[in-house]
């Protein structure tokens, strides 16, 4: 088989296939545009206020709050947060998922301890699917608490009744993959369902409207790495699979971070729990490897941190568990295909 040289997306590098002998070329950052909540508070992208005004009908104002707790092995990022970042996240959490897009902040908390709760919480919680990448808060300038927290939505979610129909359409969806899955009788061939599910309906699209938010593949079927990481953890966690988002960036072949102009090579991908280890999971690359390939290849389902090339944990997904089992790798379920350690990896020019 002759495979041409492919160029997908506006930052690549080039895969020679040792096995097929073949040139292909595949993008490596996947998604520039990931997250904005990794930026400090005070970017031009979040808002910085003195002191709140009086707040709206859509703000919360409760005058004492009590934290749930959540499970620390489904939300990893929960549990990498202080006590009151716990709090701040629980708020936040509750709050978002009532539709509040102001939110009084009752925890006495800084800027730093915010973002570190707002990143866990996005982290953890696919669900959450309306929110647009940047907020805003105000604080005490005498002490720098946080005072209020100010969130926007995308406007397909922008009142109370266009947000619950966005629910239900998403959910819908939500519905019928996972119910599909389960026609599946293993843990393996459930996971690869889901997994090329988001492969064979989504077209990768750095223009993508939303494409931070799983509702860009599950709905829209267009995007970027964090919308296929974000609709497999999703998906992946109503199935019953403990599944986590990781946020990182892609190296080229010196181990630097690809990227230019500013940008950082930022990606994402997936980690999944089976019988008591984890896997790495990246949907875009398996399928961008597909598409230059020909056919179906799982090069980067279920691997190890070593087989995940050129992929790097960054901020708190350092403290994620590392991956280092390989019985569920896809060639030790379901038989031969291309291996990431197959795949010579250099530069684009």
């Amino acid at each position: 088989m002759n495979l041409k040289g492919f160029l997908m997306h506006r930052k690549t590098a080039k895969i020679i296939s040792v096995i097929m002998s073949v040139l292909l070329v595949i993008t490596m950052a996947g998604c520039f545009e990931d997250t904005e909540y990794y930026l400090e508070s005070t970017s031009s992208s979040r808002p910085v206020l003195e002191l709140p005004t009086t707040t709206s009908s859509t703000t919360s104002t409760t005058a004492s709050y009590v934290a749930k707790t959540f499970d620390m092995n489904r939300y990893p990022y929960y549990a990498m947060l202080s006590p009151k970042e716990m709090q701040v996240y629980s708020l936040i959490y509750e709050e978002l998922t009532l539709g509040n897009k102001q939110i009084e902040c009752v925890v006495e908390i800084d800027a730093d301890q915010l973002t570190k709760a707002v990143d866990a919480v996005l982290n953890d919680h696919p669900e959450l699917f309306w929110l647009e990448n940047n907020y805003g808060y105000t604080y005490d300038p005498f002490d720098g608490s946080v005072k209020e927290i100010n969130f926007n939505f995308f406007d397909f979610a922008d009142t109370p009744e266009k947000l619950q129909e966005a629910k239900d359409k998403f959910e819908s969806e939500v519905e019928i993959i996972v119910s599909k899955a389960f026609s599946y009788s293993t843990l393996a061939e459930r996971e690869l369902y889901i997994h090329d599910y988001i492969c064979d309906n989504t077209v990768y699209d750095d223009t993508a409207p939303y494409n931070q938010s799983a509702y860009s593949v599950i709905v829209l079927h267009r995007s970027v790495c964090a919308g296929y990481s974000r609709s497999f953890q999703y998906l992946m966690q109503k199935a019953g699979y403990t599944c986590y988002y990781v946020t990182g960036q892609t190296m080229d072949i010196d181990n630097r971070a690809l990227g230019g102009s500013g940008e950082d090579g930022a990606h994402s991908w997936n980690m999944v729990l089976l019988e008591g280890e984890f896997y790495n999971v990246d949907c875009l690359w398996d399928d961008t490897a597909s598409d230059v390939y020909g056919s179906s290849i799982y090069p980067f389902f279920n691997v190890t941190d070593e087989a995940l090339l050129h992929h790097e944990r960054i901020q708190m997904a350092l403290n994620l568990p590392v991956c280092t089992a390989t019985e569920y790798k896809y060639s030790n379920q379901f038989g031969p295909t291309i291996e990431s350690d197959s795949i010579i990896f250099t530069d684009a020019a």
